[in-house]
């Protein structure tokens, strides 16, 4: 029997790890893409902003529903809805005429792909033990970042070779066969310990949107992702238009943060569980401080070697500081509400996710293709979420309820 649990959460694993990988790539190809998309289509930064920002609408409101989904009808099914609508805009998102019609397309593109998350994270947890969680985030959160790094150098080499619109009807095919083998390969919703499972106290999720530090983690996470998304966003257009290299270059140097950011997930799910056992905080207020330091340094130095350096050594700072804000939620939060929790958090990051993209290409407009006030708006998110890693010292207290409102639940 112990084989079958262990073989079963190793194929649980490899599964939530495809599916990360696949929609990342999905999601960050349009950062590469966005280039000879705007080429074709005509469009100005303020557009262009407007569409790398459309997505993240779509992908926020469907945050805490697909929580919810995923907690009342059980994961698996989410997930393979959610991979399955995600990769059919993927394709629909390679025949796109206009500005309007792309519009529309990566809005429900973003609902689509909106539901994955608080599914992926809840079928985790219903398979993993309370003090393993962060660790196995981590591992399969990396998943995320080598997907960026894919659709970065990955993504720049065939939009030179095959272009935009055909690359993402492969990236839909490949998104369909994943969702099958989903289907065929995941027989249960949960398998695990009965003690573990025996341990985690019920949670509504009402207790959830009156805890204060709920509250804290969802502005700490909007504050990190205004940071660590305008990045990713908008450093692919800064390094053509600002510094002058080709599409391919911009790729291959936007790629290396990516794997930055692999490893930083990995060293903060260490972190946080092996050394910093109660003390997330110390990653969510330094590596937030260290980020925007980075920040600043892109650009402000001359050289090119040194922004790109600086930009590699933010992902990683990113990183550390999303899996010490994440590590308390999983922790401490039963896997009966994962869903919604993540959903919740997600909502925050997802949030700031929409905005910036168009926040940025508003001020680079504003200020006739300056990008220095769109950097100080990003090196604003990190000082947020520093203040938000200052404020969570209760979360332990804020995040488990008492008896007594255990028995009002």
């Amino acid at each position: 029997m112990s084989r079958i649990i262990t073989y079963h959460k190793g194929s649980v694993i490899v599964l939530l790890f495809l599916g990360w990988f696949i929609s990342s790539i999905d999601r960050m190809f349009i950062n590469i893409a966005i280039v000879p998309i705007g080429k074709e289509l005509n469009l100005d930064p303020a557009s262009l902003g407007i569409v790398l920002s459309i997505f993240y609408f779509g992908y926020t409101l469907m945050q805490i529903p697909g929580g919810w989904l995923a907690d009342r009808y059980g994961s698996k099914m989410a997930i393979i809805v959610s991979i399955l609508v995600f990769s059919l805009f993927a394709g629909l998102s390679g025949i796109a005429w206009s500005l309007t019609s792309l519009l529309v397309i990566r809005f429900i593109f973003g609902l689509g792909e909106g539901a994955f998350p608080g599914a992926a994270t809840k079928l985790m947890s219903e398979n993993t033990p309370p003090d393993k969680r962060s660790r196995t985030q981590s591992v399969l959160l990396v998943a995320i970042t080598l997907g960026g790094f894919v659709a970065s150098f990955g993504g720049a080499f065939f939009t030179t070779q095959i272009g935009w619109r055909n690359a993402y009807v492969y990236l839909s095919i490949l998104g369909v066969v994943i969702a099958l083998l989903y289907f065929v390969f995941l027989r249960s919703n949960q398998v695990g310990s009965r003690d573990s499972q025996q341990q985690e106290e019920k949670v509504s999720f009402s207790f959830l949107m009156r805890s204060p530090s709920m509250w804290k983690i969802i502005v700490a996470l909007f504050g990190m992702y205004t940071a660590m998304w305008g990045l990713n966003s908008w450093v692919p257009s800064y390094l053509v238009n600002v510094r002058n290299i080709n599409v391919l270059d911009a790729g291959i140097y936007t790629s290396f943060p990516q794997i930055a950011g692999m490893i930083g997930f990995l060293a903060g799910g260490w972190l946080v569980d092996k050394v910093l056992v109660n003390r997330e905080r110390v990653m969510i207020i330094w590596g937030n401080l260290i980020a925007a330091i980075c920040i600043y340094a892109m650009f402000t130095v001359e050289s090119l070697a040194m922004t790109v350096t600086f930009q590699i050594l933010a992902a990683f700072f990113f990183q550390l500081v999303y899996m010490g804000i994440l590590a308390v939620p999983l922790k401490l939060l039963s896997s009966k509400i994962m869903g919604s929790a993540f959903g919740m958090m997600n909502t925050g990051a997802n949030l700031a996710s929409f905005i910036t993209p168009a926040v940025m290409g508003a001020l680079i407009q504003q200020f006739d293709g300056s990008y220095e006030v769109a950097f100080y708006y990003l090196i604003s998110g990190n000082l947020l979420s520093l203040v938000m890693g200052l404020l969570l010292g209760n979360a332990r207290k804020e995040l488990v309820p008492t008896k007594a409102e255990i028995k009002s639940l």
